[in-house]
């Protein structure tokens, strides 16, 4: 669906279109763009060597208390600020957002009202421009190529 050479505009203006009944498909989607969002920064963020947050870290992250679980030892050690602070309405996140994600992926919830689902939209995709930001204080572009380290960041 997306491309890494979209920019995070494009995305997100392509996710805003499902309105209406499709109105949780674009709030899966905003759930998707925010998950490799973060995915991409702790891979550029982090300290440890590319392969090693790839294969270790990332391979059995799943869920958003594993996504901070990950920010956490992986970019907290070298820029000192913890997920739930880069991310703004990271309560909001937690607590609606990714439940409602998982009760439609999961088939408890099969869909929702357009204002339900896009609360949770637009929440999801303020978090990820919250980290793309984040990354770019730190002279790190998400939407490019990527940093490799083959050897531990100093910290």
């Amino acid at each position: 669906m997306f491309l890494l050479s979209d920019s995070q505009s494009d995305r997100h203006t392509r996710i805003r279109t499902f309105k209406g009944q499709e109105a949780s498909i674009g709030a899966l989607l905003a759930t998707i763009d925010f998950e490799w969002t973060v995915r991409r920064a702790v891979l550029a963020c982090g300290t440890s060597p590319n392969s090693t947050i790839r294969n270790e870290v990332l391979q059995r992250c799943s869920g958003i208390d594993a996504y901070r679980d990950a920010w956490k030892s992986e970019v907290v050690p070298r820029f000192g600020k913890p997920l739930p602070t880069v991310v703004t309405n990271w309560s909001y996140i937690k607590t609606q957002a990714f439940p409602f994600r998982h009760r439609v992926v999961h088939g408890v919830r099969g869909a929702s009202g357009a204002k339900y689902s896009n609360d949770r939209r637009d929440a999801l995709l303020r978090a990820s421009v919250d980290v793309v930001e984040f990354a770019s204080t730190q002279n790190i572009e998400l939407y490019g190529r990527l940093p490799v380290r083959r050897k531990k960041a100093v910290q």
